[in-house]
């Protein structure tokens, strides 16, 4: 086969491959390139033998994909500054690092082409791993840790399918952030507690928005099934924490609670093999079974004396574990209904927050170890069953951290 001549072959491969970003080092293949060479709800969450209503303040249940370099080296752009994220297709010059999916591959020279992994972690330009920034988590192997980088993007919010979900709002968009990759543990608040437990400032930078804090800090409940006093439960997840509490917290540990679009996001858009955007359940569409194969939920029986089971018991999702059973995690904003026109209505929205509703509870997410309906386990379902000083032992949370992708395509 007649090779096409050299200069027009680059131009073609930096029109393909002039997406990758910063740094992205592109490369001539072999002139002689033949036809066999490779081608590129009514439930309500609440126990029946627990104080009524729903709305108790005190209540305690107690691939690579990267270039092959083969030839003359052409460089698209400048190297690949200090901290850029590793996100599909992202190429870090400087190395090289190679950066693919939410887990980070970086590689320190062409001769390893896999790299080595870096979970949940960045480039640093270097070839080395920048570690998650987690301040809880003295090792990012911790049982509990690790943190999963997303690019974010636009998703539809709610399902007819789900609790309180509907009507869809179908124009939304969330910019680039990170969340744990787990529920906040025992061992993880343990250390916050331990270093003084600090309130926030009084208010909170988000996507669009200044959050307002306000409360107080307040140690998590001991009674009945909360895990903070229990022993043996360092990696179950903390519940019997209050809203303020949990937003402490995470800014502590250099984040922030999620927004409703941000968990959602996360629990129906991450995408991996096999799963599609929009799904029903944070694993795809099949029904989890009441003897608890994929969620703890149901009242199945738990770990270690508790209603809960261990953080990552169950199958990862993406690099998540449990966005659906353990415990229901608070969200940033207050619940208001979709067809609420004040925080939703149908209208377009970037980085949506909801600062008020009816109720004043806050929205929270996930379903719980004694969700006896699968329709709360639906990665769309939302509630505000509970007002921002409840302390139970099925409410718990998880954090996020906004991040900036550096030269993205």
């Amino acid at each position: 086969m007649a090779a096409a001549p050299a200069s027009l072959r680059l131009l073609g491969l930096c029109a393909a491959l002039g997406s990758l970003g910063c740094g992205a080092r592109v490369v001539l293949i072999s002139y002689d390139v033949g036809p066999s060479d490779r081608a590129d709800a009514s439930a309500v969450d609440v126990p029946a033998d627990l104080p009524q209503p729903e709305r108790d303040a005190g209540f305690d249940v107690g691939f690579d994909s990267g270039p092959v370099v083969v030839d003359v080296p052409v460089d698209l752009g400048p190297p690949c500054p200090e901290g850029t994220a590793c996100d599909p297709g992202v190429v870090c010059r400087l190395g090289i690092n190679r950066c693919t999916g939410p887990v980070a591959r970086c590689v320190a020279n062409d001769d390893a082409p896999f790299g080595t992994r870096c979970p949940g972690g960045t480039c640093d330009g270097r070839g080395a791993c920048v570690a998650p920034s987690q301040r809880s988590c003295p090792s990012a192997s911790e049982t509990g840790c690790g943190i999963v980088n997303l690019l974010g993007g636009p998703l539809s919010m709610g399902d007819t399918g789900a609790f309180r979900a509907a009507p869809v709002q179908r124009m939304i968009t969330v910019s680039a952030f990170a969340m744990d990759a787990s529920e906040v543990t025992v061992a993880r608040f343990r250390r916050f507690w331990e270093a003084g437990h600090p309130a926030p400032p009084s208010r909170l930078a988000y996507p669009g928005a200044l959050v307002a804090w306000t409360g107080a800090v307040v140690e998590p409940g001991v009674a009945g099934a909360c895990n903070w006093s229990a022993p043996g439960r360092d990696y179950h997840p903390i519940n019997c924490v209050d809203h303020p509490t949990a937003q402490a917290f995470c800014v502590w540990d250099g984040g922030r609670l999620p927004t409703e679009a941000e968990w959602e996001f996360a629990a129906r858009y991450t995408l991996a093999a096999g799963l599609n955007p929009g799904r029903g359940y944070p694993w795809g569409e099949a029904t989890p079974s009441a003897s608890c194969d994929r969620a703890q939920w149901s009242r199945c029986p738990g770990d270690d004396g508790g209603g809960t089971r261990r953080v990552g018991r169950f199958a990862n999702t993406a690099g998540f574990f449990d966005l659906a059973g353990n415990v229901w995690e608070w969200t940033a904003d207050a619940f208001s209904p979709y067809s609420d026109p004040g925080c939703w209505g149908g209208r377009t929205q970037s980085d949506p927050y909801c600062p008020r509703g009816a109720s004043g509870y806050p929205a929270i997410r996930g379903g719980s170890w004694i969700s006896d309906s699968v329709t709360l386990l639906r990665a769309a379902s939302r509630d505000d069953a509970y007002m921002p000083a409840t302390r139970s032992a099925i409410l718990g949370m998880r954090c996020v951290r906004a991040r900036a992708v550096v030269g993205g395509g």
